[in-house]
Parts: C-alpha cells; structure tokens; sequence
C-alpha cells in the first residue's frame, strides 16, 4: 500500500466572518480568542506538532492582523486574497496554488482543533476529515466502496465534513489545473474548493474519508458558537463599529 507524506499546508483564513459579528468587525475570525487562545493557533500547532511545518495563510479581511502571527510562528508565509468578499473560496486556494503540492493539507481556519492527532503526517490516500451523523444541514459526504461521495449541504446518515483535507502528490497536480480550469468556467468563482475535487470534477479523485470522532474538531462559525465555548463575549461590543 502506498503511503504519502503531508509535507504543506495551505489554511484558508481570507473570509470576513459575517456571522460571527460584533465580535469579527474587529478581529479576523481565525484570530479571535476563545478562552484566551486565538482559533488558527490551534490548527498551525496540530500541524507542526505532526511535523508539517511549511505552512501558508491565504488572508484577506484585516490581512494586515495577521502579521502578529509571526511573533509565534515566525516561519509562516501569507498570500493575500482581495476577492475574498466577492467569491467562493475557491479563489483562496487559487491565490496559493503554488503551495498545493507534494502532499499538502487544505485547511479552513474557523475550526477549534481539540485533539491535534486528528492531524497526521502520513496518509494512505488524498482524504477528508469528517465525523459521522445521522443528519447533518451542513456540507457533508457518504461512503460508498470505499470512497468519499455525494458531496453536498444536507443529508442523513452521512460525514459532517470540517474542512480539513490531505491532497497525495498526484492529487494536488490534478488541483493546480482543475481549479484554474474551474475558475474561468461559469459560476466557477463562487464555488467552494471542495466542490471541485468532490463535486465539478469527481471523476478525477479517489478520496477517502478520514474519520474522526464528533469532538475532535469544534467548527466557530457564528457568534453563537462562539458564545458557546467563552461565554465571557456575552454583550461584546465591537471597538470599531
């Protein structure tokens, strides 16, 4: 069986956080505390606690935020995404293409990483995180013959997907031009990213799910969420409104 090695990652923090207001009218959602730790951190210490340590940050909101990040993590690279507010985020991988190689994680970053092992270094195949359930409104994938399928908003009986996904070396060729490919056809600039492998282009790709307990990875995508986990935000307001 092969085996592959994660030796990138690419995390996709360009987005404003729109439902994550007030609190995001000042701060980049990856950015934002809970419990005294900002969210992204937790994602950039799995990785480079799995020994991935060439990691990218596709910023856009705020970008120039993002430059605290290098007081602890000095050796990060930031790409800018200016059509971050007008397009799916398929234009934040876009803008880092040149980082999607060689085995490489695509990463969201509005994701609570709880159990960093859920970030593994060698892999068997290109894979999704995902943890089982009954029903979920959410983008998720089924499983059937071994490969990860009907990837859509809503189901039953299926993988509530995080946004976290490892691309073989093989993978992340197909990606750098099918998502160029994508792009300049109709409606390809407000797709998601996973739409092209999973979805638009599904023919070309054999992912696996990557399994994951409901837990592991905790999704902060709306001031309830937020709220949820630090309930020192209840009646934040904004400094810059």
């Amino acid at each position: 069986m092969n085996e592959f090695t994660a030796s990138r990652a690419v995390i996709l923090a360009a987005g404003s956080g729109s439902r994550m207001v007030p609190v995001t009218l000042d701060t980049p959602r990856p950015l934002v505390r809970v419990k005294g730790v900002r969210i992204i951190d937790t994602l950039i210490d799995a990785l480079l606690e799995a020994g991935i340590e060439d990691i990218t940050v596709v910023r856009g909101y705020r970008k120039e935020q993002f430059d605290e990040l290098l007081e602890k993590y000095p050796s990060l690279r930031f790409v800018d995404n200016d059509l971050y507010a007008t397009t799916g985020n398929i234009s934040s991988v876009r803008a880092a293409l040149d980082s999607v190689r060689g085995g490489c994680y695509i990463c969201e970053s509005d994701l609570l990483i709880r159990h960093p092992e859920v970030i593994r270094r060698y892999h068997a195949s290109s894979d999704y995180l995902c943890s089982y359930t009954r029903e979920t409104e959410d983008w998720c994938l089924q499983e059937v013959g071994g490969r990860a399928v009907n990837y859509r908003k809503g189901n039953v009986e299926c993988f509530s997907c995080f946004g976290i996904s490892f691309w073989t070396p093989e993978d992340c060729d197909k990606l750098r031009t099918d998502i160029e490919e994508v792009w300049n056809e109709a409606g390809g600039r407000d797709l998601s990213f996973g739409q092209v492998p999973l979805d638009v282009r599904k023919d070309d790709y054999d992912v696996k799910i990557h399994e994951c307990q409901k837990g592991d990875v905790v999704k902060v995508d709306s001031y309830h969420d937020l709220l949820s986990l630090d309930s020192s935000y209840k009646g934040y307001q904004a400094k810059n409104k």
